[in-house]
């Protein structure tokens, strides 16, 4: 029997996962006595491995200790995530992942470009949007390219125009970032064609005679749009389309949780949720018990999201991502240390201490990706080369010169040689411009540049940390090791590299 291969192109979308098997009779005798074809195939797997799907979610201003799996403890206990730590514990857990910032849209640009915020200039980003006219290649783009199916759903920042810029579907979520922060909004958008064109959906429940308040919200969930339950439902749709349809996708889910917001435009005032949930008879400030609430809110969402996966019969090749886009937040009137949100990390949002840029990164590849702990470093900016790999996009397609390095590896092994460094752009007060620096267990912080056009310089003061030794930056050690100090300044000084701080 001859067995001949064809793989399909339909769409735009290669999909050398679909095989059509044809049996031809090798010699007259066959066709003469063979009543029945007969085509058999020792693994269809083999002949045709398909691609991986990709879905990341992505958490907003989650801190480090906040999902159960990882070291924290407070005197108020540990927030309630059951179904990231049920996650968690079939997947790769990093405690050295980092965020691409150390707030939100410089942090997801890293993600959407594979560049970190020391090159934003170099490459002409802005760092807090891509505007629809700025010729910028974006991972969704790149997996477009290697045949892939792509959507996202809620929080696009710092995309401006999605279906424009790498994706074939935004079908509900929010252009704006500030406008984010509203979590019971008047309006969510859309994008149903590429040109540029956001379109509004008014969103009824909110714009009625009774205005969306904590007070009104947790009274009569059902009554309000929430904007959570809206990104989760439209997600699941998304999911369930895009397993159905056959190809290879990505789907970028990204909720605004638990970042403080604000009721129907108003300012932020605390953790918008329509419930507190087991928290709801605590003794505690409102504001905390709806921040733990919106954690445990998403993190059950996150339960109906496995729980589809798994329906789909798509698990074992979807490589999911679950991640936070800096660290935890102290706004609203939540205080960071109510709960230990950063895991006793120092600093928080808008810092350059771990706690500012470390992420509670977690990654599933049932199969192939062995569940543990790893603490191997690797950054938002990683992503998309990481990603171009397994879709075995084609390396013409990625941007020239990326800071990111794919981490596949250490995904399949377990195993991979350290990266260089890492780096972050942050001012430590207004109008500084300044950068953290980690290579190995060797921290550097730069408070503020000394160089030309915000600019490292040589003459920088440099705080030094010893992570393994001092995990929590308690102690500067910069006057007894010079030789570090000027190590880490030299590795910035060879990058042509700024310290340009974004959303300061």
């Amino acid at each position: 029997l001859k067995l001949q291969f064809l793989y399909l192109i339909g769409h735009g979308h290669a999909t050398p996962c679909h095989v059509i098997c044809v049996c031809q009779p090798s010699t007259a005798s066959h066709r003469l006595t063979m009543r029945r074809p007969l085509c058999v195939l020792a693994s269809l797997a083999a002949a045709c491995a398909a691609k991986p799907n990709f879905v990341w979610i992505m958490l907003d201003d989650l801190g480090w200790g906040e999902i159960g799996l990882y070291p924290a403890g407070s005197a108020h206990g540990r927030i309630a995530t059951p179904n990231m730590d049920a996650f968690g514990e079939g997947a790769m857990r990093f405690s050295d992942a980092y965020a691409g910032y150390t707030v939100c849209a410089p942090s997801r640009t890293t993600l959407m470009t594979g560049r970190h915020s020391g090159e934003f200039v170099k490459y002409g980003l802005l760092g807090t949007e891509i505007p629809l006219g700025q010729k910028v290649t974006t991972i969704g783009g790149v997996l477009q390219q290697a045949g892939y199916r792509t959507a996202i759903v809620g929080k696009t920042a710092p995309l401006t125009a999605p279906v424009d810029q790498g994706f074939d579907q935004f079908p509900l979520g929010q252009i704006d970032q500030a406008a984010c922060h509203d979590m019971y909004p008047s309006t969510v958008d859309s994008q149903t064609a590429p040109g540029g064109k956001i379109d509004p959906i008014s969103l009824p429940l909110n714009n009625a005679t009774v205005v969306p308040s904590r007070k009104a919200c947790m009274a009569h969930p059902e009554a309000f749009n929430y904007t959570t339950d809206m990104f989760y439902a439209t997600g699941e749709q998304t999911l369930d389309a895009l397993a159905k349809a056959g190809d290879p996708f990505f789907l970028y889910w990204a909720f605004t949780v638990p970042h403080a917001g604000g009721w129907f435009e108003a300012e932020e005032k605390g953790n918008p949720v329509p419930t507190d949930m087991q928290y709801a008879h605590k003794k505690w400030p409102d504001v905390e018990k709806d921040h733990a609430a919106s954690v445990s809110y998403v993190d059950k969402h996150i339960g109906a999201f496995r729980a589809q996966l798994k329906a789909l019969g798509i698990e074992e090749n979807t490589v999911v991502f679950i991640a936070s886009d800096n660290g935890a937040h102290n706004e609203g009137g939540h205080d960071h240390t109510f709960f230990n949100s950063t895991g006793g990390l120092k600093g928080f949002k808008r810092s350059l201490y771990e706690g500012g840029v470390r992420s509670p990164s977690m990654v599933s590849w049932p199969g192939t990706v062995k569940p543990g702990w790893s603490n191997f470093q690797w950054t938002f900016w990683d992503v998309l080369p990481t990603l171009a790999e397994l879709a075995e996009a084609d390396p013409a397609t990625l941007p020239s010169n990326l800071d990111g390095l794919s981490f596949v590896e250490q995904l399949k092994t377990g195993s991979q040689a350290p990266r260089e460094y890492t780096f972050h752009t942050w001012g430590a007060a207004k109008g500084t411009h300044g950068y953290g620096v980690r290579q190995g267990d060797w921290k550097g912080v730069v408070k503020n540049c000394r160089g030309p056009k915000h600019t490292p310089s040589s003459k920088d003061v440099l705080e030094l940390y010893n992570l393994a030794a001092d995990p929590f930056e308690t102690n500067d050690i910069a006057s007894k090791h010079s030789q570090v100090v000027k190590h880490l300044k030299d590795v910035v000084l060879s990058k042509n590299l700024t310290c340009q701080c974004y959303q300061c």
